[in-house]
């Protein structure tokens, strides 16, 4: 098991042979869950999530590129041994959730800089989506890439074990977010936000992150004027550092926090964090709109959305936040005509989507079509700038050859002997004499016909009075 889970969890190589040994050596590791006797079940839990936590701080946006796809595997590949045997699930899934509470309390409590580093890093973040990827499975949903399968038929009382670690992990993943309310870890809220409202439409319950999302609006920083050059700090000359300072090609999927010199003050910053801001609200609405109080759920938002169209005067933004309230309007109005239908009282109804029409999506069903729409945009994105980049290449090299064909003959050869050059240089020096001498020539050329022409002076002009035959007209 050992030897297996080590080859599991190795060195984060993404070659596709290194892939298939991983594959295998996971495979095995559950094959030997399944056929070993009842305590080894409980050996392989432990080691391959305590692999999964070690491997899992190298998850950075450094080298997401290389890292993320293969932690992607590794969870999906806890979240299908978590579903084996839901009982020994849940006695894991508690004390490593409890481990996570604690880290935070200490960050609360300490309130110093290494009790915050260990809550707020990448290892942290990865181990609540893989949690939450655990919970969501075992309320019937799919995993941490979406196609995790529902383990656990047959054992109800067993996954109702898990589905009550759905509240402590939301107060773990609320308290994560409330920790540092600076501009400086907006992406970090946003990836918890992301994370419950996956919770929430697995459960099917009313886990609500709109006070996360509107706490993004009330910034100071979204409200003043963006700082153009990077937003850095002035050196000499006036110039801003720009490699501090801004963020080029800003993926807040990618990333934990903002740059501290200038933070959320450059457009760019400031446009990232507002869509995304308003893409999770617009979730939001969708995930509850077949609820029976969304009219008064929806009111909150709109009144802020209101009031930030009249704070804010770039018009992108507030057509964001214009789209964001006629989405909540429409969703109020559908809500107040369907519940003046329902038979039960207000207080009798159990069901958060008493609403939903027959026929209709679910709350994870829609979340998942709307999660992968967005993996589909954010995929079609990528190559656009990848041949936008491919195509500055051969323009810049067509500009260089037309500058040296203007200033001589261009170089075919490795080197060219001393008397080319120096003819080169005085055929250049010749034209540039040139030029000026031919102007001087043109200007001095006048028609001697026309200085003879003396009774031209002594005719009258046809111009009637009364126009104005300036040169403005």
């Amino acid at each position: 098991l050992k030897t297996s889970v080590r080859l599991w969890s190795a060195s984060l190589d993404t070659s596709e042979e290194y892939n298939a040994v991983r594959l295998q050596a996971f495979l095995r590791v559950r094959q030997l869950a399944v056929t070993q006797p009842y305590p080894f079940v409980e050996e392989a839990l432990k080691l391959t999530y305590l692999s999964y936590a070690k491997r899992s701080k190298f998850g950075t946006a450094a080298n997401v590129a290389s890292v993320l796809p293969t932690l992607t595997f590794m969870g999906n590949c806890i979240v299908e041994l978590y579903a084996l045997d839901y009982a020994s699930a849940y006695q894991h899934a508690f004390v490593y959730v409890r481990q996570l509470a604690l880290h935070l309390r200490n960050a609360l409590m300490k309130k110093t800089e290494e009790s915050r580093k260990a809550v707020l890093c990448w290892q942290y973040l990865h181990c609540l989506k893989l949690w939450a990827a655990v919970l969501c499975a075992a309320s019937g949903r799919g995993g941490a890439g979406g196609g995790a399968p529902p383990g656990g038929a047959g054992k109800d009382e067993e996954a109702n074990l898990m589905r009550s670690l759905v509240y402590p992990l939301t107060e773990v993943i609320l308290g994560t977010c409330r920790l540092v309310p600076s501009a400086l870890y907006v992406p970090l809220r946003l990836h918890c936000v992301r994370l419950l409202q996956q919770l929430a439409a697995s459960t099917e319950t009313f886990i609500p992150t709109t006070s996360v999302l509107l706490g993004v609006l009330d910034l100071k920083e979204v409200t003043m004027k963006p700082l153009h050059g990077g937003g850095g700090k002035k050196g000499k000359g006036g110039k801003g550092k720009s490699s501090s300072g801004t963020v080029r090609g800003l993926r807040l999927p990618l990333i934990l926090k903002l740059p501290k010199e200038g933070t959320l003050r450059t457009t760019e910053q400031v446009d990232g964090v507002l869509r995304e801001t308003f893409v999770l609200l617009n979730r939001e609405a969708d995930l509850y709109r077949y609820s029976p109080g969304f009219p008064e759920f929806a009111y909150a938002i709109a009144q802020r959305l209101r009031k930030f169209n009249k704070e804010i005067k770039n018009g992108q933004w507030r057509a964001y936040s214009k789209g964001t309230v006629e989405l909540c309007e429409k969703y109020s109005s559908f809500a107040v005509d369907a519940r003046s239908t329902l038979v039960d009282a207000p207080k009798d109804v159990r069901r958060l989507e008493a609403l939903k029409p027959a026929g209709v999506p679910g709350m994870g069903d829609r979340y998942d079509a709307a999660a992968a729409k967005e993996r589909r945009l954010e995929e079609a994105t990528r190559p656009a700038t990848k041949r936008k980049a491919d195509d500055d290449v051969p323009r810049e090299k067509g500009a260089e050859e037309k500058e040296g064909t203007k200033g001589g003959r261009k170089r075919k050869g490795g080197e060219e002997d001393d008397d080319d050059d120096e003819s080169d240089t005085e055929e250049g020096e010749a034209r540039k004499k040139s030029t000026p001498k031919k102007k001087k020539k043109k200007a001095a050329v006048v028609n001697e016909a026309d200085l003879k022409n003396v009774e031209a002076l002594e005719e009258e002009d046809e111009v009637q009075e009364g126009l104005d035959w300036s040169d403005d007209e």
